[in-house]
């Protein structure tokens, strides 16, 4: 509930600044008329959502309805679409006009500058719910430690995190691609960082075909994030949420891959080991924080682990001074913000205000972690510049 509150009082104050834009603007302009006709209607549209979203919210989320959980990001995002590019437009026009630059050339060019920006905007969010959240992207990254056992040298792991299945459940053939791709790279090991789902066991439904089809010489591992615990839900009767949870670590049997909760696993390769350990979701409040690395590793040992932890704060919070051999995490969880500039020599998201790791490669005396942005969506079904990313790490021995 807390939610819509935040997002109406936010559509309130969207519409506040469009009225102060008018009133301070164009009230004496001869546009005056044709902004009215067209501020009016969209701003009590707008309003009117919000205030509808405002008064079903607790139906939504008080049953167990997938439908309605997917709609409500569809219909967010038709209005970000829509109404961000003009918000963003009136912001800079704003920004840029001040008493004494009020002449006919500044107010031309400060509405050029405007325009293409909402433009882009408009173009990026278009293009980025039906093209590039699909343009999944290959990362390769050489993890090199004294930590890694010769026979492990070159040992090559694949990472996928976030898919979050139930916005995709239409789209189920373009994962297709992404199968084909991991399996492409003939890993040694494949792991996947946690979100299978948004919060609902339904939304598995017809993966297993293609997700089982991902293959590794030594497996898939996998741990459960933040999403699949069913903690966003208001569940009718906390069975209900048991069995939602059940079904969804049952979804990990059937495709193949093993779910590794506080436990760890090893690898064996000649006379060498590794230790592939799994924690539950651990992430600075409101998430929770189930992982206990005390389980999850073992006791009095010195081999050389590989961490699986969905949140990156994990890392911070707890596994750099951690008094065991984890050289490498692997986390998810941040998106990128689905929104940004990712490459070589550029890394810019909104996400940084959040997560100062958040994508890529880190590392810290003799412990890296590595964040991938994740393969799909949540909340708004776009990529704006953060492509889904397949991750592909070599461990690499030092001699």
């Amino acid at each position: 509930m807390r939610l819509y509150v935040g997002l109406f009082a936010i559509a309130i104050f969207i519409v506040l600044i469009d009225f102060i834009f008018y009133k301070l603007f164009l009230r004496k302009s001869l546009n005056r008329k044709r902004y009215q006709r067209v501020l009016i209607p969209m701003s009590l549209s707008y309003l009117l959502f919000w205030a509808f979203l405002f008064i079903y919210s607790p139906k939504t989320y008080s049953y167990l309805e997938e439908d309605n959980y997917s709609q409500f990001f569809i219909a967010t995002s038709i209005f970000i679409v829509w109404y961000l590019p003009r918000l963003v437009a009136i912001l800079i026009k704003l920004l840029f006009i001040i008493p004494d630059a009020l002449k006919i050339t500044k107010s031309r060019i400060t509405s050029i500058i405007a325009l293409s920006t909402g433009a882009l905007l408009l173009i990026g969010g278009i293009t980025g719910i039906f093209i590039n959240r699909f343009q999944f992207r290959i990362i390769e990254e050489n993890i090199v430690s004294s930590s890694v056992p010769k026979s492990f040298n070159n040992y090559k792991v694949v990472q996928i995190s976030d898919l979050h299945l139930g916005t995709a459940k239409s789209q189920k053939e373009r994962y297709n691609k992404m199968v084909d791709m991991i399996n492409n790279q003939n890993p040694d090991m494949v792991v996947f960082t946690g979100d299978i789902v948004n919060n609902f066991a339904t939304e598995l439904e017809g993966w297993q075909p293609i997700l089982s089809q991902i293959n590794a010489k030594d497996g898939v591992f996998a741990v459960l994030g933040n999403h699949d615990y069913g903690d966003y839900v208001k569940w009718e009767t906390p069975q209900d949420k048991q069995r939602n949870n059940l079904d969804i670590v049952d979804f990990f049997e059937k495709v193949g891959w093993k779910l590794l909760r506080n436990e760890y696993d090893t690898l064996i390769k000649n006379s060498d080991t590794i230790i592939i350990s799994g924690v539950e979701n651990w992430g600075h409040p409101p998430f929770p924080q189930y992982g206990d690395l005390k389980a999850s590793t073992p006791i009095n040992s010195d081999l050389p682990i590989i961490l699986l932890s969905h949140d990156p704060s994990h890392w911070d919070g707890e596994v750099k001074d951690y008094p065991a051999d984890i050289f490498l995490t692997l986390s998810g969880h941040t998106h990128g913000f689905q929104f940004g500039i990712r490459s070589k020599n550029i890394n810019i998201s909104p996400v940084t205000m959040r997560y100062e790791k958040w994508g890529g490669l880190y590392q810290e005396n003799n412990k890296q972690l590595y964040v991938n942005i994740g393969a799909g969506t949540i909340g708004f079904p776009g990529r704006i510049g953060m492509r889904p990313e397949i991750t592909v790490l070599t461990l690499k021995t030092v001699d």
